[in-house]
């Protein structure tokens, strides 16, 4: 399972390069690959799946496809790909904690608290909230970062103002390039479980209850981070090519022979190769 931005792509890119593509490509061969984002399904494919199948060789297109998952929304609705109808279906969906308070209420507070530095991206989304920095692209990567991070601290606050303990309703990650605001219970972590459940259930894969033999890779590892759920290791084996510090266990950082530590998409082609060298 592959975090997107960030981890299959370089920072402020959008789509993956032709080499990782191909990496891609022939793990896909070998088993499920799954992308685990807070896009949602159309801008995942208008933007990720369409740059990939443009840079893979037509002749290995099918089996790609046929192992390929889709887990969006930061982990609150889950689609597998199916090449008969050549197109993704919903195999999971989370709820909105109504509860708590109704995405558009949430949404138009929002935009009042964050437009300094960002707005709520008015789209297809769902089951989450996500908010972009008003710096986009990679000339203004380091002042995209600064305005995530302001971001985020304002939605907490807005939040918090509400419940003190808005975490057991909605947690708040900062992806970078923007905020994503999801149901507790439909981070990441539950994209990994919701995996591997389905590929136990309907391709017969064997998993411990932790779902440790799925490899899962993300950058934003740090508290407060849009992977911070997805490489907790509550599920799977975290590895992080991200560059913040690791604290725990988990998750694993990524050396190459010579002990450097390898970062974004170098760190994740360095993986796969350990992968399929070994498959």
């Amino acid at each position: 399972m592959f975090d997107f931005d960030g981890t299959v792509t370089e920072k402020g890119q959008a789509a993956p390069e032709k080499e990782m593509a191909g990496f891609l490509t022939a793990l896909a061969e070998k088993m499920p690959i799954a992308f685990c984002t807070g896009r949602q399904l159309e801008s995942f494919e208008r933007h990720g799946l369409e740059a990939l199948i443009k840079a893979i060789d037509p002749e290995k297109l099918e089996p790609f496809l046929e192992n390929l998952f889709l887990i969006a929304e930061n982990g609150a609705i889950g689609y597998a790909f199916n090449t008969e109808l050549d197109r993704f279906e919903e195999f999971y969906c989370e709820n909105w904690p109504n509860s708590f308070i109704s995405r558009p209420d949430l949404k138009t507070i929002l935009q009042e608290k964050v437009k300094d530095f960002g707005y709520v991206h008015d789209d297809l989304h769902r089951r989450v909230i996500v908010i972009r920095t008003v710096y986009t692209g990679t000339r203004e990567v380091k002042k995209t970062y600064e305005y995530s991070a302001k971001i985020r601290l304002a939605c907490i606050e807005v939040l918090k103002e509400i419940d003190p303990d808005f975490e057991d309703y909605l947690h708040v990650g900062d992806s970078g390039i923007g905020v994503v605001i999801c149901p507790a219970d439909a981070d990441k972590n539950n994209g990994i479980r919701r995996f591997g459940e389905y590929l136990r259930e309907k391709k017969s894969f064997e998993f411990d209850d932790n779902f440790r033999e799925i490899l899962v890779i993300g950058d934003r590892h740090q508290e407060g981070g849009n992977d911070y759920y997805f490489l907790n290791g509550q599920y799977g084996t975290p590895y992080t090519v991200g560059d913040a510090e690791v604290t725990g266990a988990f998750p694993k950082k990524v050396y190459d022979e010579n002990e450097n530590q390898l970062f974004n998409a170098e760190g994740t082609k360095f993986l796969i190769e350990k992968v399929l060298a070994r498959t």
